[in-house]
């Protein structure tokens, strides 16, 4: 579970390695630039794509780096602001383990830093950051918050998943009411022939979803509560019983309507047994809704070219 965190983490280590800060900004959040040079240094991260790959997919890259770029941004303004402190002791220590597993790899700090475009400074400012979360994150997942996390989240924990299936309309962000109400429309048709028995949900997947896997009838396979799917879409597929149809959905990538096909027995499991697991997956919605709430109230500009 721990490796839920580790995106987020390995985004923070990059953040701050740009080389040369006075650089034509990709974004401005509050006031604060985001060099176009922090980009290219996770750029070159990348392995490299065997065929040219085309400009407006090469932006399309970009835009989705300065997305979690903005997120770390504002996670490090609201830290700033929250007072949470770190002793330096501990940054050191964590600099000590990292230099420990280069030193394991046959590497140097020196070569960390070099693959990861990056100073020394910078890999403990990011450290500094990433300890400065967790410290917040304990104060406010209280045992108390954790257990009642856990139960409101117990079939994830006790490993249950469904077999699921989906119809799906693709809306994009910017799609009207009126694209949307015929959206809706489209779907009730499909769902009334659905439960009159007139079409099975694999034809009706395979004629009118706009997904990859119409094709093979809708079916998107096991999924678990969390972290798989949407979570509007895991929420009601949880809800549904063996063979029934869902309402319409809504989630960021249209409407769906979902048919559960099958599911998997709990595995016993109590708070004690999982408290980790839970504290990791509690952290990490925290963190995510966190970000949501402050990028509704920030003042963003994308500058990307």
């Amino acid at each position: 579970m721990r490796r839920i965190l580790a995106s987020w983490a390995a985004l923070a280590i990059l953040a701050t390695s740009a080389v040369g800060q006075n650089a034509k900004p990709a974004a401005v959040v509050n006031g604060e630039p985001i060099p176009m040079s922090e980009i290219d240094a996770i750029m070159a991260m990348r392995p490299r794509e065997l065929f040219p790959v085309p400009a407006a997919q090469q932006r399309q890259i970009k835009l989705e780096i300065l997305e979690g770029l903005i997120a770390e941004r504002l996670m490090k303004q609201f830290l700033l602001k929250s007072g949470v402190t770190v002793d330096s002791a501990e940054v050191d220590k964590q600099m000590a383990a990292l230099a420990d597993a280069q030193k394991a790899a046959g590497k140097t700090m020196a070569d960390y830093c070099r693959e990861t475009h990056q100073t020394e400074a910078q890999v403990r400012a990011s450290i500094y950051s990433l300890l400065q979360f967790t410290a917040y994150s304990q104060k406010v997942a209280t045992e108390a918050e954790l257990k009642s996390y856990f139960e409101a989240n117990r079939e994830f924990f006790q490993k249950v998943t469904v077999r699921c299936s989906h119809i799906v309309l693709r809306m994009p962000a910017n799609a009207t009411d009126a694209e949307k109400q015929e959206a809706r429309k489209k779907l009730t048709a499909i769902r009334e022939q659905l439960t009159a028995g007139k079409v099975t949900f694999a034809d009706a997947a395979r004629e009118h979803s706009q997904c990859p896997s119409a094709p093979k009838g809708g079916d998107i396979g096991f999924i678990t509560r969390k972290w798989m799917v949407d979570e509007s879409v895991a929420k009601a597929a949880f809800a549904l019983k063996k063979g029934e149809i869902s309402g319409i959905v809504e989630s960021e990538y249209g409407l769906h309507l979902l048919q559960v096909n099958d599911r998997t027995e709990p595995k016993p499991i109590e708070f004690a047994a999982c408290a980790d697991d839970v504290r990791d997956c509690y952290v990490e919605e925290m963190r995510q809704k966190l970000v949501t709430q402050l990028r509704r109230t920030a003042k963003v500009d994308i500058l990307l070219p």
